[in-house]
This record gives structure tokens, sequence and C-alpha cells, in this order.
């Protein structure tokens, strides 16, 4: 009983457990009700594709309804061909750019831009000009072409005075005893020991003469600067060739005509200065510093040409050419006179000068010596110089010119020692002069200049593997670029006047107050008297009639009684006469004059005047005194007169 109870007890907690297992299993296969959300129903979302899908249908075949209705095409194939062959010639032929319709348009040259691919990229054009780690020794170069500086300041000077000339005798030889032009020939001579000076003969004579002289600044020392920039770092230098060397020059002269019209002429330079050259009885004193005369080289004729034997007064500033290159000090042209002494040259060096032919010398033939200064006879001078700078090493007395059979004209070779010492230690400058004296004009014409400076090419000789171009190792020379045009100028009237004072109005309305000083030359005599305190208004002409001719004797000058001379107009010629002093320039304006303080100054007076050539020209009071003082004695700022200066 007790067992039977058990089994059932055990039955039934059996079938509870496997109901319970049942329940649980079959509660987990039940699936979870899912969530829904608030489109989940939501028509045109769940359907939105087939809707876009039928409204193109839909609209395509409205088109194609549409289309029915059109005209026809009916080119045929050929009409299209050609139609499109016409519309590529069209285009092809049409010039019209994009910058026609808009400026804005940049048009890029593509097609060059793509040819650029098919050359390689230059590697030096990214090189740096300098290199990280300097060598010791840095790499010589080859030497490179120079292109020479042009003549600077090119100016042209009317002038007038008594030249001395040789008295011509049948024979067409000057009749100078003994040479003629120094002292130390047999023609006697002003100057004592007969080292120096000017030949003088009883059968010379003056004329009164009318010139140009035409000056300008040669840029030597930015010309040195460029040729030492070249060629210090060359594979092959030379101390001749890596300097500037100067040998001659191309002048050309304008006739001025109607309108400004210039008509340009080239001038046989060597042909007039033979022609007056050989005729002057002597050379002027040059007032103008050793130093700034460019070394002349030898066979060629000086840059600067010598001052002609003029009488009665020295040179002023119209033979230099300021500001660049200035005038002597008193003390300075005392000096040279006495270095003139010391030299002996003969007239007759300027007959071996040949123009034709001049050029097709060596420039580099007699490297060894230079000329120099031109103040030898007539043509050549003797200053030798291996150093541009400063005018030059030193002087020789032949000048680097030979005569005759090829014999240096050295008279004393102390004397030469010695002069080169002195301009060794001459201060060195920046620029070297260019002078010539036009004698070849006509009164009543206005004439302008230009110049050509010709150089020796620094590489003619040269070996051709030293130089960047082997074809320039055969040239010669080398030329500059024409220089700037000279100002206007002619020969004008024998009169000339000059500003003398200036006074300013007093009250408005007033004319100032202005005087002249008028210089008359009569050339029949060779002399000039002068009349100062002229009073003059604006517009007025300043001419004036049967004015006393007192020949003057201009400070620093010589006088041809001195040497039993002839004037152009015989003996007596230099006798009191009246003149008239007609300049046909007119007097447009005056400025000036006016007290700047209490201490009684003034400012500086000017005056314009109208030229008869129609030149319109302002004339300083301080510069036009410098001239002046040449005339009434008050100063001898020129200097000591011609040739060898005053007598000893």
């Amino acid at each position: 009983m007790c067992a039977k109870a058990k089994l059932d007890k055990e039955a039934k907690a059996a079938a509870k457990a496997a109901a319970k297992e049942a329940k649980a299993a079959k509660a987990k296969a039940k699936p979870k009700k899912r969530q829904s959300s608030p489109n989940e129903y939501n028509f045109f979302v769940l359907h939105g594709e087939k809707l876009i899908v039928a409204a193109g249908v839909v609209l395509f075949g409205a088109f194609v309804g549409m289309g029915g209705g059109l005209e026809k095409f009916t080119l045929t194939a050929d009409q299209i061909n050609s139609s499109s062959k016409k519309a590529e010639e069209t285009i092809a032929n049409s010039k019209v750019t994009p910058q026609e319709f808009d400026e804005s348009v940049v048009v890029y040259p593509y097609d060059q831009y793509a040819d650029l691919i098919k050359t390689a990229v230059k590697v030096n054009a990214y090189e740096t000009p300098v290199r990280w780690e300097q060598s010791l020794f840095p790499d010589k170069n080859k030497r490179p072409d120079v292109t020479p500086l042009p003549l600077e300041n090119l100016r042209a000077q009317a002038c007038v005075g008594a030249i001395m000339y040789n008295e011509i005798t049948a024979n067409g030889n000057a009749n100078a005893a003994g040479g003629g032009m120094m002292a130390g020939g047999a023609g006697g001579g002003m100057m004592a020991g007969g080292a120096g000076g000017m030949g003088m003969t009883g059968s010379g004579k003056t004329e009164g003469r009318h010139w140009i002289t035409v000056t300008g600044s040669i840029p030597i020392r930015k010309q040195s600067s460029i040729y030492g920039d070249l060629f210090s770092g060359a594979q092959y230098v030379d101390d001749v060739r890596d300097m500037p060397r100067y040998v001659y020059y191309e002048l050309e002269r304008g006739e001025v005509g109607k309108g400004g019209a210039v008509n340009w002429q080239k001038v046989d330079v060597i042909k007039a200065m033979k022609k007056e050259n050989n005729r002057w009885a002597g050379m002027g004193s040059d007032q103008v510093g050793y130093n700034y005369m460019p070394p002349t080289v030898p066979g060629f004729p000086p840059m600067a040409m010598n001052c002609p034997p003029m009488l009665s007064k020295p040179f002023g500033e119209e033979i230099a050419n300021l500001p660049n290159i200035p005038l002597n000090s008193s003390e300075q042209i005392a000096m040279q006179e006495e270095e003139i002494k010391e030299w002996n040259q003969l007239q007759d060096e300027m007959n071996q000068f040949d123009e034709t032919s001049l050029l097709e010398r060596d420039p580099f033939a007699d490297a060894g010596r230079m000329g120099g200064t031109g103040l030898g006879s007539g043509m050549m001078g003797g200053m030798d110089s291996s150093s541009s700078m400063g005018g030059g090493s030193g002087m020789t007395a032949g000048g680097g010119m030979n005569n005759g059979g090829n014999a240096d004209w050295m008279i004393n070779q102390d004397a030469v020692n010695r002069s080169r010492m002195r301009v060794q230690a001459a201060v060195a400058v920046d620029y070297y002069l260019f002078r010539y004296f036009d004698f070849d004009v006509e009164p009543g014409k206005t004439y302008q200049y230009r110049v050509k400076l010709i150089l020796a090419n620094p590489n003619y000789g040269v070996k051709e593997e030293f130089v960047e171009d082997p074809t320039t190792v055969t040239k010669r020379y080398i030329e500059t670029e024409f220089s700037k045009a000279s100002n206007p100028v002619a020969l004008g009237a024998d009169s000339r006047v000059f500003a003398q004072t200036v006074e300013a109005a007093t009250r408005p309305g007033q004319e100032p107050r202005i005087t002249l000083s008028s210089v008359y030359f009569d050339a029949d005599s060779a002399s000039e008297s002068i009349v100062q305190n002229l009073s003059m208004k604006r517009g007025q002409v300043a001419n004036f009639y049967k004015q006393t001719h007192t020949p003057v004797q201009v400070s620093g000058g010589m006088s041809s009684d001195m040497f039993g001379m002839q004037g152009a107009g015989g003996k007596g010629g230099n006798a009191s006469k009246s003149v008239d002093h007609v300049s046909d320039i007119t007097v447009v304006d005056a400025l000036g004059g006016v007290k700047t303080n209490s201490e009684g100054l003034n400012s500086p007076g000017k005056i314009m005047i109208l030229e008869p050539n129609g030149i319109l020209q302002v004339r300083e009071l301080k510069e036009d005194a410098r001239e002046l003082s040449r005339y009434d004695g008050s100063s001898n700022q020129f200097g000591m007169g011609v040739g060898g200066g005053s007598m000893m």
C-alpha cells in the first residue's frame, strides 16, 4: 500500500513537470508582436519609385506624340557633308580672336608651351650665382667683348682771336729758319735754355680768325671700371690691353637748316688739322691740367687737339669742359709753363698722318710707351701712360712719334724722367678731355657736332683660345655710339655782348636796370676793344655805333710787338679808330639783383638774350665776369699767355 502510493505520487510529479516543460516550450516558439511605425502604411512611401517610373513613361509618350507633327528632316548625307566642310573652312580662315569680344580674355600659346616638352631643361638657369663653398683660386673666364661708353657733355662755342702764322714763301714752305716750331731748333725762341717754347722768326704774321671750339668729356674712370670687371678674372690678362686705349675719333658736323633739320657730314679731321697746324707759328698755352689729357697712342693724333698760338689773350673756359674738366689755377699754370721748357718736338710730325690708312695700324705696336698730353709740337705731345687713371705714368718728349728716319726726338732724357715722376703723382680724374678746333666754318650758318670715339680692341692679337668670340681677335678697333648732338652754335657778328650788372626794379611796373659790355673784334688788325656800362632795356637790340676802338692788351696775353710780328693790318694796325659794335642780339629779360639780407648781398643776376639765329640763351653775371676779366685787366686768372708763357 505504501509502495503503490509512493509510485502514484512520483507519477503525478513527473506529469506535472512534463506539463510545465511543454508550456515553456510553447511560449518560446510563439513569435513576438512587431512594433509598427507611423509611415508603415503610407502609400506614396511604399510605392514612390513605381509612381516616378510611371510618370516618366507617360511624359515620354507625350513627347513622341508631339514630335509626330513636326516637319521632317529632308537634308541628304551629301548636303550634310558639304555644309560641314564649309563650316570647317570658315572656322579655319577666321582671324577673329577672343580679344575682339572681350579684352580681359587672355589667350595663352599652349602650342608653344607644348613644344617646350621637346627641349631639355637648362640647368644653369636654376644655378645660384655664388657658390656655397668658394674656391680658393676662382675659375678664370674667357675674355668677353667690350661695348665702350660714348662721349659725354659735348659742347661747341664760337671763338675769335689773333692767330700767329708762319710767313709762306713763294715755294710754299714756312719761312721759319730752323724749324719754326720749338726753341730747340735754329730758329731761336722765347725760352731760356732752348729746351722748350716756340720758335719765332721776324717773318711771321698774325691773322684775325673765327672758329668753333668743340669739347667733350671722355668717361675714363667708368670705362676703366668696366674693363676691370670684364678682364680681372680672365684666363689671359695684359697690362696694356686691359686698360682703355683711345686712338682716334670720328667727328660729324651738321649744318642746321630751316625747321631745325640737320645735314650731317663727316669731317676729314686729319686733313683739317694739317691745314691749320702746319701754318701755326708754334702752339698756344694749354691751361688744362696734364692729368686730364688722354694719353696719345703712338702713330695717332691726340684726342685733345693742341691750342693754336693766339696773341693778345690766353684761352679761357672754352678749351676745357666744365664742370667735368676745369681750367688750372694760376699756380698750376705757372708750374705747367715751367714744364713746357723741358720739351722739344718738330712741327712736321703731322705730315706722317694719313686718315685713309690710319685705322690700318696696329694699336698695340708700340705698347711700351704712350704719347700724351698733346704738349709737343702741333699735333703730338708726350705723356707716357700705361695707367688710364690720372693721366698716366709719365711723359716722353718724343710723344711716341717718329720723324723721317724713325728716330725719336727726345732731346733731354733727364728732363723727361723728372717730368714723368711729377705726373705720376697726379690725382686720378674721372674724365679725359676731348677737344677739336674747327676753322672750316662760315659766318651766318648754325652748326651742331657729334663724335664717335674709337678705341683699340682689347682682344686684338689675343689667341683665340682665350676669348669668347674668336672672330674678334682680328678686329683692331671698337667704336662707341655717336654722342648726343652738341648745342647749336653760330659764328655770329664781330661784336659779342656780356652781362655786366642787373639791378631789380624798385617798384611795380618799373624796368630792371641792365648794363652790358661789348667786345668788338677787328679782323683786319686782329685786335679787340671793349666798351662797358652800356645801359639796356628789355626788348632792345645790343647794337652800339661809332665806338672808339682802342685795342686792349688782354690780361695774361702777349703782344705781337714783343716778337716784331706783323698784325694782319700791318704796322700801325692797332691805332684807335671808330667802329660799330653790331651784335644783333636782343635783350629779352633780366632776373636777379634783389637784396637777400641786411649785409647787402644780392641774388645772382641773369639775362635772357635772343641770338640772330633764333636761339634763346641765358647768361649769368658770374660766368660772364670771368670772361670780361680777360679784357678789363681785373684778373690774371687765366695764366701766362701762349706758347711758352711769359718772357723768362
